[in-house]
C-alpha cells in the first residue's frame, strides 16, 4: 500500500540521526533537506523497500526534539546543551532495535547497558487528555531489573507495551494517580493482558523451569496423580499484581470486569486504596454532601454485585506526616543477622539483593481539582551494599569469607583471630547513594508533604500541560501546571533530571517544543538537566544516581 503510493510520488523521506536512524517522525516535503535523505521514485525499488522497512517501525508518536531538520545542509543546527553523560543514559525502548546489525547502534546499546539496567524509566505515553497521533496518554514504567512498576495507564497502554522490551509478566505493581480517564481507562486491558501472558507461560512446556521460577512459586499442595496423568505434580501459585490508587479504584475495576463477563482465573489482583486524605470522596469528607446519607457511596462503599474472584480490596491509612507508606523495608542492622547451621551469623538472602529487592515507596496528595483526589509517588532504593577493599580487609585481619556480606551492609565484624573489630568504614569503597524516582501527576500545586518526598530526586517526572503565557488563573481553573513552574520546582528541591510530560494535543513541532524547554530552563536557572519526554524514551539511572557536578569535575581534570 505504502510502496505503491511511493512509486507514484517523488518525495524526500526525512530520517532522524539523533534517534539512530529510527523513523519515528517522517515528513514528505520535497522542499526540505536533512542530514540523511532518501529519494524514492518509480525507478528506485531498493529505496522503496528501505522505506517500507522503516515504515514498519513508524508509530506516529513523534517529537521534533528527535528530528534534526536542516534546511541548509551546510549549516550546523544549534541544539540545546544536554549533559553528554546524560545522553548516554538515554535510549528508545523499542523491540525492533534488538534485531539491528548496525555497528554504531550496537556500540551505543553496549554503552547504555554498561550503565545499569536495574533502574530505568520508560515513557509509554507522554500526552495529556486523550491520545493523539503524536503521543499516547499518560503511562510511565519504572523497570527494576526483574520487575516493572507502571504509573497511570491510559487507553492503549497495553498496545504500547508490545513495542517495548517490557514483559507483561514482569509487571508487579500499578500506581494510579487519580480517576480521570486519561490516567485510568487502560487499567483493565493491562490486567487482562498480564493474566493472558501468565496463562500462556504456565502452559508453555518449552519454557525452562528456571525461567518459570522467576514468576511463579511452587505451591505446597500436590495435585492428585490419578486426575493428572499418574504422577504427582507440584502446582504453581498464581502470580499477584498490586494496584494502588484513590478510593473508587476497586469499584471501577470490579464493575468493568463484571459487566464485560471477564474472569480472573490465572492472576491474583490486590487493589489497595489510599484512604484518609484531604480530598477523599466518601462519607465524612468535604466532597460528600448530606443528601448522600443513607446511600452507598460509589467510591468507598462495597457492592456485592460486582465482586470478582481473585480480585480483593484493601485500605491503606494515611500517616501522621500526611503521606502513605506503601513499602518500607526495615533498615539493615546487627539485629538483621540470621544464625545458620554452621553457627555463623549472616544476613537474610533477600536483604536488598537481586531483582526482588524491596524499595521505599511512598505517596502523598497533590492539589489537582476540587474533589478529585490525586496522588504523587516516590520510589527510592535501599542503600545498596558497598564494595570491599580486599587488601584493606586482609590487612586488618579479615580474609575473604561470609563476613564480607555483613561489612557490605554496614555491620561491624570481629577479625579472624578475635582480637579486634573491623568497621565497615575501614574497608568499604565505592559506596553508592540510593537512587530516587518521583512522579507528579496532574496538579496545580504541590503540597509540602509531597514536596518533601521529592527532595534530591534523580529523576522527577512533572507535567507541562500549560504555558507561562496562560497565567495563574488558568492554572487554578484547569488544575494543571506549566513548564516554568516545573523547572522552578526541580531547582528548589535539588532534582537532578527533570522530565517534562503530559503535553497538550497541540504540543508537537520543533518551535513549540523548543519554547517549552526554554520556559522550563528559565524557571530552573541551570540547576537541573531538562528534557521533554516522548513516547518510548527511556532513561537509565546509573548506579549511585546522577552526579553532574562530580562528572564535570572529572572531565575537566
Amino acid at each position: 500500500m505504502i510502496g505503491s503510493w511511493l512509486q507514484q510520488q517523488s518525495v524526500r523521506v526525512i530520517i532522524s540521526k539523533r534517534v539512530q536512524n529510527r523513523c519515528f517522525f517522517a515528513q514528505c516535503k520535497s522542499s526540505l533537506q536533512c542530514k540523511r535523505s532518501i529519494v524514492a521514485s518509480s525507478s528506485q525499488a531498493a529505496h522503496i523497500r528501505h522505506q517500507q522497512q522503516h515504515t514498519q517501525q513508524y508509530r506516529c508518536y513523534g517529537s521534533q526534539l528527535k528530528v534534526e531538520l536542516d534546511p541548509n545542509p551546510e549549516e550546523v543546527v544549534a541544539t540545546p546543551a544536554i549533559e553528554p553523560y546524560l545522553r548516554t543514559c538515554l535510549r528508545t525502548s523499542i523491540n525492533a532495535d534488538d534485531n539491528s546489525n548496525n555497528q554504531q547502534r550496537t556500540s551505543n546499546n553496549d554503552n547504555y547497558k554498561a550503565i545499569d539496567m536495574e533502574f530505568a524509566i520508560t515513557f509509554l505515553g507522554t500526552g495529556g487528555g486523550s491520545p493523539t497521533m503524536h503521543r499516547n496518554g499518560s503511562c510511565t514504567a519504572l523497570r527494576l531489573g526483574g520487575q516493572t512498576y507502571l504509573f497511570d495507564v491510559c487507553e492503549g497502554t497495553y498496545r504500547q507495551l508490545q513495542f517495548t522490551r517490557i514483559s507483561p509478566m514482569s509487571i508487579t505493581k500499578i500506581f494510579i494517580s487519580h480517576l480521570h480517564g486519561d490516567h485510568l481507562y487502560g487499567i483493565v486491558p493491562v490486567i487482562m493482558g498480564i493474566m493472558v501472558a501468565h496463562k500462556v507461560a504456565m502452559n508453555d512446556n518449552s519454557m525452562s523451569q528456571k525461567r518459570k521460577s522467576r514468576f511463579y512459586k511452587p505451591n505446597n499442595k500436590r495435585l492428585a496423580g490419578a486426575a493428572y496423568g499418574g504422577e504427582d505434580s507440584v502446582t504453581m501459585e498464581k502470580p499477584t499484581i498490586e494496584i494502588y490508587g484513590p478510593p473508587g479504584l476497586y469499584n471501577y475495576i470490579g464493575m468493568v470486569l463484571s459487566l464485560s463477563c471477564s474472569k480472573m482465573n490465572h492472576l491474583n489482583v490486590k487493589v489497595i486504596e489510599l484512604v484518609g486524605g484531604k480530598e477523599e470522596r466518601g462519607f465524612g469528607s468535604s466532597a460528600s454532601s448530606s443528601s448522600q446519607r443513607g446511600r452507598r457511596n460509589v467510591f468507598t462503599s462495597h457492592y456485592p454485585e460486582i465482586q470478582t474472584p481473585l480480585v480483593t480490596r484493601k485500605f491503606l491509612e494515611q500517616n501522621d506526616d500526611k503521606t502513605w507508606i506503601i513499602d518500607a523495608p526495615e533498615p539493615v542492622t546487627a539485629d538483621s543477622q540470621v544464625v545458620g547451621r554452621d553457627g555463623f551469623a549472616r544476613l537474610p538472602n533477600d536483604t536488598n539483593l537481586g531483582t526482588e529487592r524491596r524499595l521505599h515507596i511512598k505517596a502523598a496528595e497533590l492539589d489537582h481539582l476540587s474533589g478529585v483526589q490525586t496522588f504523587g509517588y516516590v520510589v527510592e532504593e535501599q542503600p545498596p551494599p558497598g564494595t570491599i577493599d580486599k587488601d584493606k580487609a586482609v590487612a586488618l585481619g579479615v580474609k575473604p569469607s561470609k563476613k564480607y556480606g555483613l561489612l557490605k551492609c554496614g555491620i561491624s565484624v570481629p577479625n579472624d583471630d578475635g582480637t579486634g573489630e573491623v568497621h565497615p568504614s575501614q574497608v568499604l569503597c565505592n559506596v553508592f547513594r540510593p537512587r530516587k524516582f518521583s512522579l507528579l501527576a496532574d496538579h496545580r500545586r504541590v503540597p509540602p508533604p509531597m514536596a518533601r518526598l521529592c527532595t534530591n530526586s534523580d529523576v522527577v517526572v512533572h507535567e507541562a500541560t500549560l504555558s507561562k503565557k496562560d497565567g495563574v488563573d488558568r492554572i487554578k481553573t484547569r488544575g494543571h501546571q506549566n513548564a516554568f513552574n516545573a523547572g522552578r520546582f526541580a531547582q528548589m528541591l535539588g532534582c537532578k533530571v527533570l522530565a517534562l510530560n503530559h503535553f497538550g494535543g497541540l504540543a508537537f513541532g520543533k518551535s513549540l517544543m523548543t519554547d517549552i524547554l526554554s520556559e522550563a530552563r528559565d524557571g530552573n536557572r541551570g540547576a537541573s538537566q531538562i528534557m521533554a519526554a516522548y513516547d518510548f524514551m527511556e532513561i537509565g539511572v546509573p548506579r549511585g544516581g546522577f552526579d553532574f557536578d562530580k562528572k564535570e569535575s572529572s572531565d575537566s581534570q
